[in-house]
């Protein structure tokens, strides 16, 4: 059975009580938030001249007819909603203050004004997305946003059901969850803060509207530091210049390996092949054999692809052996990416990760290069 007007006209206000001793009840507009005694007449005229519903758009709009009731057309209700909060506000109203004021979940809620002079309500509005019509193609809020986006109350003390409302648009209705969050699919305020939480809407070029890369949001990575290498290489071999570049030549001595997952020495044989640019930019292209210190020992295999960057005296200076140690390596930019590869299923983990590395270069007697490689914190995980 479909709901009444009068049902419609009381899911637009909040009813309760001004002060404890008050035998009538008093309601308040949730388009509005206008405050005024209960009577149903009076609400039904109310809403034909309700100065909030013009930030309403998508609200029925009543009209007046004979008996001051109502038309029938689409009735008067509101979007249902879904969403919980972990205190219900089950007589937590003030005896002095309405239960706009009364309701509180981390988010400001605009409050009614002492006077009898309507304040119209103001819906926060984004300043860089274009406000989106309902059906956007975001993903379904999982559960625990849908709680987070209403607030529980009782709209009455004597009601057995809870009421929510949103924090986002402020709209009101009976508890229930599924509702809630087609709410929130169709609410215009709640798809724009989402969409300006994302971080591919705040680059400098933005996808078009509606563009799923607008709207879907992605785990954003982060880094810790795994393991580090320090590799000992020959004198490099200057093979000459080619179509794209210097070629260098670098064959590897050893080394050693540690990380939280194991530790080793890097054996004799590996290989750096360098393309040296004009400016000096250094395009590095090497492979190096890991051994662990297990019993029996396991065999790895490191490739690592990169690029070491800076302005062009700071690289001049580290290829000359007599300064190169003395420049800080946050002076210039040695950014490699790391794949490793081992046949031994101790280590299987490994040929599925990637990780990224900076690295130092140190001249002595032979070239040392130290490289830091950094994955994910879900490595382990894959």
């Amino acid at each position: 059975m479909g709901r009444t007007i009068d049902q419609d006209v009381h899911a637009a206000f909040v009813e309760f009580k001004a002060k404890e001793d008050d035998k009538c009840m008093s309601v308040q507009c949730i388009y509005c938030q206008q405050i005024r005694a209960k009577n149903t007449s009076r609400q039904k005229q109310h809403l034909l001249e309700c100065p909030g519903l013009q930030n309403h758009p998508g609200a029925p709009r009543p009209q007046s007819s004979p008996g001051d009731a109502i038309g029938a057309g689409n009735g008067f209700g509101t979007p249902s909603i879904s969403h919980s909060s972990t205190t219900p506000m089950n007589n937590g109203i003030a005896a002095s203050s309405t239960p706009m004021q009364g309701i509180s979940n981390g988010t400001a809620i605009s409050q009614p004004a002492a006077s009898t002079t309507p304040s119209q309500r103001h819906t926060p509005k984004p300043t860089k997305t274009p406000k989106l019509t309902p059906g956007s193609n975001l993903p379904a809020p999982p559960l625990d946003d849908v709680h987070a986006a209403f607030v529980e109350f009782r709209a009455k003390e004597e009601d057995k059901c809870l009421s929510v409302q949103c924090i986002y648009c402020n709209q009101i209705r009976a508890k229930n969850t599924s509702r809630q969050r087609q709410h929130l699919l169709e609410c215009a305020t709640y798809q724009n803060v989402m969409k300006e939480s994302i971080p591919a809407n705040n680059l400098l070029h933005r996808f078009d509207e509606g563009d799923i890369a607008r709207s879907l949001q992605l785990p954003t990575p982060t880094l810790e530091l795994d393991f580090r290498m320090s590799i000992k290489v020959n004198p490099k071999i200057g093979v000459g210049s080619g179509l794209l570049g210097h070629r260098d030549w670098v064959g590897v001595v050893g080394g050693q390996w540690a990380g939280r997952w194991g530790k080793g020495i890097v054996i004799p044989g590996g290989l750096d092949n360098q393309l040296v640019v004009k400016d000096y930019s250094t395009r590095s292209d090497a492979n190096y054999l890991l051994q662990t210190n297990d019993d029996p020992v396991a065999y790895i295999i490191a490739k690592t692809r990169g690029w070491r960057t800076g302005p062009k005296d700071v690289l001049e200076r580290l290829n000359d052996p007599l300064v190169a140690d003395t420049i800080p390596a946050n002076h210039y930019k040695f950014r490699i990416t790391v794949e490793l590869e081992t046949g031994d299923e101790r280590y299987a983990f490994l040929n599925t990760c990637l990780w990224v590395g900076s690295g130092s270069r140190r001249v002595g007697e032979s070239e040392l290069p130290l490289i830091d490689a950094s994955a994910t914190q879900s490595r382990t995980s894959y």
